[in-house]
């Protein structure tokens, strides 16, 4: 069954509100470099290096992180900034994961794009089951992008590449839905490149990239709102390719084409802008994700091929 979500009868679009001064109450209207406390990770392909990473993904119980670059690896590191292990992806001949998402019970599910499937891994990189293959079907895939996970258990895949939506499994990997199709109205996608719950569930966070905006939708795909629109000015996205719910309610994007951290509130203001072009201290280059826990929140700086961990925003 799809479910487009086009039969809404009202939609509230969140076009962000003009600079409203610095200080007290108010945003600077150009980025700081982030406060980062700690950065890890280099250019090579030995565990503890990258090549170009584009995932990045939290287990908050255990306190650990997972990356995938594009050499197909995934490397699980310690909240420390120190690397515990790696495994390589069955297949990386057609291209590599752009992104993965860690399962309440401590699993990893990888989108493994340019081979239209999802893989689950357990923390040590034991596979555990597998879903997906090409097609515009049901449970069928062009280049999956993320994986997200609603409050019963149900598994969320983006993709893009021509099918432009979100398919929901069941828990086993059975397909139950999807909702999207390409474009750039209401309902409408292109390039889905990450998802994240709200805390109670109830609200899905779509990083729609080449719309340059987030949608916000309920677990049936039903669009609630939108945020943000082209631009580089506040309340502006340029390919924003992952979001992060923060425990406040307020929303965290991580803009890949203006080189920044955006930070919205949960009304869909913008409450400021951190990074700025750079491969400096707390500086980005192309920054393709960020996650986290509590006030510990991770920046994947993929063209610097390194992690920046900041406390709180």
């Amino acid at each position: 069954m799809v479910r487009t979500g086009l039969a809404i009868q009202s939609v509230l679009v969140m076009l962000l509100a003009m600079p409203v001064g610095c200080g007290a109450g108010g945003v600077d209207a150009e980025p700081a470099p982030l406060r980062t406390r700690a950065t890890f990770g280099s250019s090579g392909r030995s565990l503890g290096q990258f090549q170009y990473p584009r995932g990045l993904a939290v287990d908050p119980l255990r306190e650990v992180l997972f990356v995938v670059d594009k050499t197909a690896r995934v490397q699980r590191w310690g909240f420390d900034g120190e690397p515990q292990l790696q495994w390589q992806m069955p297949r990386w001949n057609n291209g590599k994961p752009t992104g993965l998402g860690v399962s309440p019970d401590g699993n990893v599910f990888v989108a493994d794009t340019h081979c239209h499937r999802v893989i689950a891994f357990d923390p040590d990189g034991r596979e555990l089951m597998r879903f997906g293959s090409y097609g515009s079907g049901p449970g069928e895939f062009i280049y999956p992008t993320d994986v997200a996970f609603g409050a019963d258990g149900r598994i969320y895949v983006s993709e893009y590449g021509g099918n432009e939506r979100i398919c929901v499994f069941s828990p086993a990997g059975e397909f139950l839905f999807s909702f999207g199709e390409p474009g750039s109205a209401v309902g409408q996608y292109s390039r889905p490149q990450s998802m994240a719950f709200s805390a109670d569930g109830t609200e899905l966070f779509i990083a729609d990239s080449c719309n340059h905006r987030v949608v916000v939708v309920d677990p049936e795909g039903v669009v609630l709102r939108v945020i943000g629109g082209p631009g580089r000015g506040l309340g502006e996205l340029a390919y924003p390719y992952d979001v992060m719910v923060l425990q406040d309610g307020s929303l965290l994007v991580c803009e890949f084409g203006n080189n920044r951290i955006q930070r919205f509130g949960s009304d869909g203001q913008s409450r400021g802008v951190y990074g700025r072009v750079g491969s400096g201290d707390g500086e980005l280059q192309y920054p393709w994700a960020v996650d986290g826990v509590g006030e510990t929140i991770f920046v994947l700086d993929s063209g610097n091929n390194r992690v920046h961990m900041i406390r709180g925003f």
